[in-house]
């Protein structure tokens, strides 16, 4: 009889223990990332349109990875003119998908902002250099120009999670732009 009460614990004991592994909030998913880690989908261009509604940003120019017409989406010259300096530039080759405004008809008062989705495996550190050295460049070139307002610049926000990369030079908006992106991640 103790045996048999012996070998009930023992079994009791297993299916507890495989029980309690199966109670997990987390489970992987098929590349071993935990659906904890799991980062949801943005649509870029309803975010972008949502920042620049409510800054009510105009007069910049819009691009979009989702677009097929010349002057909508970043091209090699584009690129190299926002982003890049004489010798490189960011490889776009990373860049899954893309929504950017810039607006440069008001150069005094300085405004723009970028959403990147990057493919797996692509240097995100890497990426944000390109856009921080933007933003250095145009508060270097500011000193010429008193009259020019740098705080969007001197408080922008560069900032990357699961696969998204963004920054943001709108006044009065970089922490609250940055936090509401963060939050639908």
């Amino acid at each position: 009889m103790k045996r048999f009460f012996l070998i009930l614990t023992a079994f009791m004991l297993i299916f507890t223990l495989c029980a309690c592994n199966g109670g997990d909030d987390v489970s992987e998913n098929a590349s071993g990332e935990s659906k904890n880690d799991e980062v949801k989908a943005l649509d870029l261009k309803a975010e972008a349109d949502a920042i620049i509604q409510k800054y009510s940003l105009s007069g910049g120019k819009f691009y979009s990875s989702d677009s097929t017409t010349v002057g909508e989406y970043l091209d090699e010259d584009l690129i190299r003119s926002y982003y890049g300096d004489a010798a490189e530039m960011p490889n776009f080759d990373e860049v899954d998908s893309y929504a950017v405004y810039i607006d440069e008809s008001k150069p005094i008062n300085p405004s723009e902002f970028g959403i990147f989705k990057m493919k797996d495996g692509a240097d995100a550190d890497k990426f944000i250099l390109f856009l921080k050295a933007r933003i250095d460049l145009k508060i270097q070139n500011a000193k010429a120009y008193p009259t020019m307002d740098t705080e969007p610049l001197k408080t922008a926000v560069f900032t990357k999670k699961g696969g998204y990369v963004w920054y943001c030079v709108v006044k009065g908006g970089n922490e609250d732009i940055n936090k509401t992106l963060e939050g639908k991640l």
